[in-house]
């Protein structure tokens, strides 16, 4: 079969069919996301015709899965997969998308586009449909946009100046006054991080790797950084990690994400002091709503509690489970799992 590994001998012609199947992106950003010089396993295959041409591409981002006895599973998430149009393309996809189960262990996605979410059933792929997306408004100026998207189109700026002033009465940050929550925004993940990492992935099992290569590669080596990095302290000693980003969506909001959030289990009050913390910092930094993906109750619980609503499903697809792993419908799963927008 005429699949080849893409790494930094991959001709032009991959990075060609890349810019134009997926974006823009440069040899920088594919060299981070498939971590060239990092990872002595394949992330990313593609597929030539005899004539040099390419046909499509799969690429993948490794990690682990942690289960809640110390048990642990090779993972993957499939981030791109796009192939030729026509019939010929239906055969390069479904070629490519078994070399990358063979190579995965578990190999998972996120939603994906409507042609990945028709075929991934009879393919034999199953969906958890728990993880859902969470948001919150942080300016008036989102809420006035969304009640003109949403009300009559002759909207008068009465309606429109209550519904800014009604974003701006959810500004009173909700706190649970946990005495012991502490912070500090940080440049690169310390060293103490692991040790933290070792403790909260036994009590948040199940959930996918988080640790200092984790963080270090996904957050401070991303090309263009951009993402906010606050190691959370239990009276000052490392208990957990908070990960906030801001971009601009598609309607030229600045759309705030809470990317990742790990805390102490036997102080749930942190979650809410968490969120809280996240809110302040994007809307600090002028984002106009924030979003969150949950697929555990007690972090649904607190998303509630802190002005946060439920929105939409984000369907999580994975094609087979090892024996004694844990089901998708229990894993802890947030925006840094997998979220194209950023890679």
């Amino acid at each position: 079969m005429p699949i080849e590994v893409f790494d930094a001998a991959a001709p032009d012609a991959v990075y060609d069919f890349l810019d134009e199947r997926i974006g823009r992106r440069g040899r920088d950003h594919w060299a981070w996301k498939y971590r060239f010089h990092d990872s002595s396993q394949p992330n990313a295959f593609y597929w030539r015709g005899d004539d040099g041409a390419v046909l499509g591409f799969i690429g993948m981002m490794r990690t682990r899965l942690h289960g809640a006895d110390g048990a642990s599973w090779p993972a993957a998430w499939f981030v791109d997969w796009q192939v030729i149009p026509g019939d010929r393309g239906v055969g390069v996809g479904m070629g490519l998308l078994r070399k990358a189960e063979a190579a995965a262990g578990i190999l998972l996605t996120l939603q994906g586009s409507e042609d990945t979410r028709k075929m991934l059933p009879r393919l034999g792929w199953k969906e958890s449909l728990r993880p859902a997306t969470w948001v919150r408004p942080l300016s008036g100026h989102y809420v006035a946009d969304w009640t003109r998207r949403r009300g009559s189109r002759d909207i008068g700026a009465p309606i429109v100046m209550v519904a800014a002033a009604a974003a701006l009465s959810l500004m009173e940050w909700r706190h649970t006054n946990s005495a012991s929550f502490g912070f500090r925004n940080v440049e690169s993940v310390p060293e103490q991080h692991d040790e933290v990492w070792q403790r909260r992935s036994a009590e948040l099992a199940p959930l996918m790797t988080r640790d200092r290569l984790c963080l270090d590669w996904f957050c401070c080596r991303y090309p263009g950084r951009g993402y906010r990095i606050t190691m959370l302290e239990n009276y000052g000693a490392p208990a957990g990690h908070l990960v906030t980003r801001i971009d601009r969506d598609a309607g030229g909001m600045l759309r705030g994400r809470i990317v990742d959030l790990v805390w102490p289990h036997a102080q749930p009050q942190w979650l809410e002091d968490g969120l809280a913390l996240a809110c302040r910092q994007l809307r600090e930094g002028g984002a106009d709503y924030v979003q969150c993906v949950s697929s555990r109750p007690e972090l649904d619980v607190a998303l509630g509690n802190q002005y946060f609503r439920r929105r939409k499903l984000v369907p999580l697809w994975y094609h087979r489970l090892p024996d004694g792993a844990p089901h998708p419908d229990s894993w802890l799963v947030s925006l840094l799992d997998c979220d194209r927008a950023y890679r």
